[in-house]
């Protein structure tokens, strides 16, 4: 941001005649916090708060019948919902902008279903016609973990597998590169490992969805029926 400044004749201006824009603008008095969400930096939440912070978002409404802060201390409890993020709706997605090319999230979940129909996991949001959901899900007496392209109404599989998670937290971790996203899991306290890779992020640019938002990344749970 540029400090403004008025002409004689009551015009705002940045510069004037060969004024230059200068790189970094210091202001006298300002001093840069602890956390800071420019630049490179790692943020993570406990959810210890029984507030979400000002980064996380929910689409269009606030959602607080979906999700709480306070029913488990210490952890996000997301409802399944009906409502999916192909509608123009209000689903159980809390999410935060991306705000890197290149970047790592992760996220451990407790997969708590009422039946095969609940999902839940890190979904990549761009707009309702454009999405990857990395997900877990109960598949009889074994969970099945896949990762979605979602273009509206249609689904497509890009890699699924049957596990037995024996009530195990799962961690989901997405690594962007720039160009690709690689998506990995993990069981209890094992390291992710590679799930699928070189996963097209083109499909969630601008250039190719439209729009001027912004891709967001975020905890989602959904029923598939």
């Amino acid at each position: 941001m540029m400090p403004v400044r008025w002409s004689d004749d009551g015009f705002p201006y940045m510069t004037k005649g060969n004024e230059l824009i200068p790189m970094i603008v210091r202001k006298k008095g300002v001093e840069r916090k602890d956390s800071i969400t420019f630049g490179n930096f790692e943020i993570k939440d406990d959810f210890n708060s029984p507030n979400l912070g000002h980064e996380w978002m929910t689409l269009r409404n606030p959602a607080d019948e979906l999700y709480s802060l306070t029913e488990n201390p210490g952890f996000l409890s997301l409802e399944f919902s009906d409502i999916k993020t192909t509608e123009r709706k209000t689903p159980a997605f809390v999410c935060r902008r991306i705000q890197h090319h290149k970047f790592e999230c992760s996220a451990k979940l407790f997969f708590n279903p009422g039946n095969d129909n609940d999902a839940a996991g890190l979904l990549l949001f761009k707009d309702e016609a454009h999405q990857y959901f990395l997900s877990i899900s109960k598949k009889g007496k074994k969970e099945r973990v896949a990762l979605e392209k979602i273009s509206g109404e249609d689904t497509e599989v890009l890699a699924a597998s049957l596990i037995n998670s024996e009530d195990n937290p799962i961690t989901f971790k997405i690594h962007s590169r720039g160009k690709l996203w690689d998506f990995y899991f993990s069981l209890g306290d094992n390291e992710p490992e590679l799930f699928i890779g070189d996963v097209d992020a083109h499909y969630l640019s601008t250039d190719n969805s439209w729009g001027f938002t912004g891709t967001t990344i975020g905890m989602y749970a959904t029923k598939n029926n």
